[in-house]
């Protein structure tokens, strides 16, 4: 029977020829019921990423943070290096060579006549290495050393003498000088006398004088243990 169909109610009248423009309300229902679950799925997916999101660590991010934390580091230690100033040379300091002096007068003059002056340190260890490189009237340079350098008990003055290198090495040759007394030198045209051994007889005397030693000889260096001294 005609008024037995369900969807009688929903259709539009036979031989009326408007369109329905909204659907109808059960289909909305349906549509709705069935688009709560998906946006409650959607919205506990999006908390989730979103958390995990907070928790992670660019790996970029942290490797650049530590790079430039070391390059902060670098700087600072240049910046301490440079403020510093170590000096890498091999020249001693004053304080180094710097020791109580006697005087030694050695020319080509049987009677010691002259002011060539060789002012030698005492005090040093008697493994300690003086050392002088003076150039002749030649031009032809010389090295000499010595060592076990020493003020005597008698009241002369000591030490092992070594031609030809700056570090006492081979076999020495034992000088020793009286005050005022010329000797005799080696090679045998020289002539040397000590004229002024205060810092061996009154080492506490003001007269005992202190500082580098020096050769006064044309382009003379002094060392010490083969490390030069700054005049």
């Amino acid at each position: 029977m005609q008024g037995d169909d369900p969807e009688q109610g929903d259709n539009p009248v036979q031989g009326d020829d408007r369109v329905p423009t909204t659907p109808p309300r059960k289909h909305m229902t349906i549509r709705l019921r069935l688009a709560v679950p998906f946006l409650l799925v959607l919205s506990m997916a999006l908390q989730v990423m979103g958390c995990r999101g907070a928790d992670s660590t660019d790996p970029n991010t942290s490797n650049s943070t530590e790079t430039a934390s070391t390059a902060d580091e670098t700087a600072d230690s240049t910046d301490a290096a440079e403020t510093t100033g170590t000096d890498t040379t091999s020249e001693s300091d004053d304080s180094a060579c710097a020791y109580p002096l006697v005087k030694l007068v050695t020319v080509p003059d049987s009677s010691c006549a002259g002011d060539k002056a060789h002012w030698w340190p005492v005090g040093m260890a008697a493994s300690d290495c003086h050392g002088w490189a003076a150039v002749d009237t030649q031009g032809k340079e010389h090295l000499n050393s010595a060592k076990n350098i020493r003020c005597n008990e008698d009241g002369s003055f000591s030490f092992d003498q070594y031609a030809g290198n700056l570090t006492c090495a081979g076999t020495g040759k034992t000088k020793s000088y009286t005050l005022n007394a010329c000797e005799q030198d080696t090679p045998p045209t020289l002539y040397t006398m000590a004229v002024d051994l205060t810092c061996c007889s009154d080492p506490t005397s003001t007269a005992c004088k202190v500082g580098l030693p020096t050769v006064d000889r044309e382009g003379a260096t002094v060392y010490l243990n083969n490390v030069k001294c700054t005049p």
